[in-house]
């Protein structure tokens, strides 16, 4: 995940505006993906990704705002050395607030490590999660 960001609404690619169902607002997380390995990996599908509020779990939904790349449109592979950003939905209630909601990444079948980044970064102290989609 590189950042989060909540809005009362947002404007599609169309130049149209979509506003949240009442009670609601979205939520927009965008995820780095690399393939770091030799051989082209699948992407994860939309719905192996999570926002989780108290004991609700919300899936991503279709949004795409007008000069942001929407996860759910990218291309199914990452090739060698192939970086890729892009955005997720979530439609949540209006009461939720970032520090309550936990992203999360649950995929079906995969072999997951991890490792920490050298002591130079700020984000020294997150995780960096490395996974092999079964395709």
């Amino acid at each position: 995940m590189s950042q989060a960001e909540i809005t009362s609404g947002y404007l599609t690619e169309y130049d149209s505006r979509r506003d949240p169902t009442l009670g609601g607002k979205f939520l927009w997380i965008e995820v780095q993906l690399e393939n770091s390995g030799p051989d082209e990996q699948v992407l994860p599908a939309p719905e192996h990704f999570s926002v989780l509020y108290g004991t609700s779990e919300f899936k991503p939904s279709y949004g795409h705002r007008k000069d942001y790349p929407d996860y759910t449109v990218l291309k199914a592979g990452l090739f060698q050395g192939q970086k890729v950003n892009a955005w997720l939905r979530f439609d949540l209630p209006a009461a939720a607030e970032l520090p309550e909601l936990q992203f999360v990444f649950q995929p079906e079948s995969v072999e997951i490590n991890y490792s920490f980044p050298t002591t130079d970064y700020a984000w020294a102290d997150h995780p960096i999660y490395f996974w092999r989609c079964q395709g």
